[in-house]
């Protein structure tokens, strides 16, 4: 369920996220658009948003706001808004000259299926550690993990995910949505587990490969600016960074 309030001036659009409530054990929403010019045009917005929080029972909300618009974080602040986290939207236009990788140490990545779900949910659930729930304080550290582990199983279950093997074994796995028509994808979700994160440059190397195989020629992603490690692995690959985006959250 979205809801949308426009007053002209400004505008505030919002959605329930069940994925959301189904670990971490609360209903809750989060923002998707939040349009205003003024400080003193959010306060009805705003005011309109929560009424229809509470009357859909929502416990938590969350959205991201571009992180150079001092208006949108001085409302949020006032109205008892607090930041949580910090990512970078980063892209890479054509996929041509990655980094040379030693063939021998490319994994092989084939479709997820329903027998990779236990496995997949382990790496998600124990080897991720960045993400806005995971970066928030007053989530229960455990629901968080488990929201990251539920969300790779709906990749699997939407037919999104890919498992990277390497000599037989399962070193981690990727999930991408693909628009051929525009030729681009997103990169929704990538890692190598923790006994083979030296495989991580040639898992995505690998991923991307695959991609310009099938003439995709832009590709996209969301990235925590706290995890370093991606955000350098990223820049080595060659994708640009293009906007920073703070997360806020309130407890209703």
């Amino acid at each position: 369920m979205s809801v949308v309030f426009d007053h002209g001036q400004g505008r505030i659009a919002a959605r329930l996220t069940p994925w959301d409530e189904r670990a971490l054990g609360f209903v809750t929403a989060e923002v998707t658009a939040l349009d205003i010019a003024t400080v003193d045009q959010a306060g009805p917005l705003l005011a309109e948003l929560e009424h229809w929080c509470a009357g859909q029972s929502v416990h938590y909300f969350f959205g991201r706001i571009d992180a150079r618009s001092p208006v949108a974080k001085a409302a949020l602040l006032q109205h008892g808004y607090q930041f949580v986290e910090t990512s970078l939207t980063v892209s890479r236009s054509g996929l041509a000259h990655l980094p040379t990788v030693p063939r021998g140490m490319l994994p092989t990545l084939r479709p997820a299926t329903a027998a990779d779900i236990p496995e997949l949910r382990r790496i998600a659930a124990t080897d991720f550690a960045h993400g806005r729930f995971l970066e928030d304080p007053a989530i229960d550290p455990g629901r968080a993990a488990n929201r990251t582990a539920n969300w790779v199983e709906d990749l699997v279950t939407g037919g999104l995910a890919q498992v990277a093997e390497s000599r037989g074994r399962t070193i981690g796995f990727h999930a991408e949505r693909v628009h051929p028509e525009q030729r681009s994808a997103e990169l929704l979700l990538t890692g190598a587990t923790a006994p083979y994160a030296m495989l991580a440059l040639p898992l995505w190397v690998t991923a991307l490969e695959s991609l310009a195989a099938r003439d995709i020629q832009q590709c996209t992603t969301i990235v925590s600016a706290a995890n370093t490690g991606i955000l350098n692995l990223y820049a080595r690959l060659g994708f640009h960074f293009n906007s920073t985006l703070f997360g806020f959250r309130k407890f209703i």
